[in-house]
């Protein structure tokens, strides 16, 4: 097999496209949309461990691998928006998602086959949307793509170059996140289908295995460097809040299968649109038709991942099963290298259009873009951080209009507040004394009155409380409405 694909003068003018296609669509407003509570705790574990080399595993302390983190670092050093800067990471991890695929195609016969998977992803909701968003999916979406080609390629070299560069890369995607694992056990199940039958008792079938072994134990190595912190056990602890084991779900909890399973496939046809799920179950038809081993080997890492989610999560959302899709889009990519030539771009034209819209909006408009219910929180309530930004602002211009300290306190102590404030003045200012507040029993709170007998310059931003009137002893400076017209609000406070 060849390591790499040799491309036509037409090929690379496709690659040159697709990739200045990307970027100009994940990068052109890309902090339109408002910053979200998880990215606000991201960004600022990112900029408090840029400035504090003690602190570079502090995203353990919530049970979250540090390898975004540690990237983020290095866009945070060079940017002046901290949400432009963490956003990017996943922008380009985005980029290793597309170029994955292509080579992917490479390895499954078909350079055709990538491309259109490639373009696919390119305009694909679901992808666009987390490559234009600072958690971590995008990460490891790519990690899953490139450890299918890493694993296809050690399967049919059984070569121990390939192997030291599956488990450096095993390792990496570990430190992304949890869900990794799955990817890395599917690799031996794949080997009985891109083998042949009469090598499957052969001394090959055993180097296999022990090349195997080698990048699992260096994965497992590389895994391990999070116990320099103390808090490694915080990713066991966290992963038993969100998920359960399959066995537990199916004796104590069978509804959630079936709902889990049926979100799941709502979330799929909205995201990736009804054109293009509809294409990809005839595409993957046609392939179990046409090549039945490559059929399986596809669908193991679809429905891999995807079942393991659906039959262990008690929490589900759309983006815990985003790092499925792009082998779902293999699928409607075979459909379309099996369309007559004539067709091929009237149907490309076809499923372009609603993802067209989806990025117009997501430009533009981005509080009112078409989610689905389980992503409202995007852009609404509490976890949406419209006017986060703006608030912090102007704080920072007040203190430096007074020149002197302003006490800032929020409701939250966690998350959107006081994380977003912070990760906004932490390099602008150093006249804010930021707390948090929670919970809130009256409004402004007895601490915040009590601190504006002493500072008249006292402040206090109200998120997840809605109040009808304006609370006594404040004075209302900013106010900003989110998609469901709830408000983050920033007062000012008198004695």
């Amino acid at each position: 097999m060849k390591f790499w694909p040799r491309f036509s003068p037409r090929e690379w003018s496709f690659l040159i496209c697709l990739v200045i296609l990307y970027f100009a669509s994940r990068l052109y407003h890309l902090t339109a949309l408002p910053i979200f509570v998880d990215e606000a705790i991201y960004s600022r574990w990112a900029q408090i461990s840029l400035h504090d080399a003690s602190w570079r595993f502090i995203s353990l302390t919530d049970g979250k691998q540090p390898l975004f983190i540690w990237i983020s670092m290095a866009t945070l050093k060079y940017l002046a928006d901290p949400l432009f800067a963490t956003r990017l990471v996943s922008v380009i991890s985005g980029l290793f998602t597309v170029l994955g695929l292509i080579y992917a195609g490479h390895l499954l016969g078909s350079k055709k086959l990538g491309f259109l998977a490639a373009y696919l992803s390119l305009i694909t909701p679901f992808l666009f949307f987390y490559d234009r968003f600072a958690v971590v999916e995008s990460m490891l979406t790519a990690s899953g793509v490139w450890l299918f080609n890493l694993g296809f390629l050690l399967i049919s070299t059984a070569r121990l170059d390939v192997a030291l560069i599956l488990g450096l890369f095993g390792g990496l995607a570990l430190l992304v996140k949890s869900p990794a694992l799955i990817y890395l056990l599917l690799i031996p199940l794949s080997y009985p289908f891109l083998v042949k039958s009469s090598e499957l008792w052969h001394r090959r079938t055993l180097k296999f295995l022990l090349y195997l072994l080698l990048a699992y134990f260096l994965a497992a190595a590389i895994y391990n460097i999070q116990r320099l912190s103390p808090w490694m056990h915080m990713i066991g602890d966290k992963n038993n809040d969100f998920v359960i084991s399959p066995l537990t779900m199916l004796l104590e909890h069978p509804y959630r299968i079936w709902q889990n399973f049926a979100d799941a496939q709502s979330w799929l046809w909205s995201y990736l649109t009804l054109p293009l799920y509809g294409l990809s179950i005839l595409g993957g038809l046609w392939l179990l038709k046409s090549d039945w081993r490559r059929f399986f080997v596809v669908s193991a890492w679809f429905w891999g991942p995807l079942l393991a989610t659906v039959l262990s999560a008690m929490l589900f959302r759309p983006r815990y099963i985003v790092f499925a899709v792009p082998f779902m889009l293999f699928y409607g990519a075979y459909a379309l290298v099996k369309l007559p030539r004539k067709f091929l771009l009237p149907v490309l034209l076809t499923l372009t259009i609603w993802p067209t819209w989806f990025m117009y909006q997501s430009w533009t408009n981005p509080l009112h873009m078409p989610l689905v219910r389980a992503d409202f929180d995007y852009v609404s309530g509490w976890a949406s951080g419209n006017g986060v930004k703006e608030i912090s602002a102007w704080l920072v211009a007040r203190s430096l209009q007074v020149n002197q300290s302003l006490d800032v306190y929020t409701e939250g102590t966690f998350g959107l507040l006081p994380h977003g404030v912070e990760l906004y003045t932490a390099d602008r200012t150093k006249k804010l004394q930021i707390s948090g507040i929670y919970p809130i029993r009256d409004i402004p709170p007895l601490a915040v009155r009590q601190n504006a007998e002493k500072n008249s310059e006292t402040y206090f931003i109200l998120n997840n409380t809605q109040v009808k009137s304006l609370p006594p002893n404040s004075e209302e400076i900013l106010a900003f409405p989110k998609a469901d017209q709830s408000y983050i609000r920033l007062y000012r406070i008198s004695p």
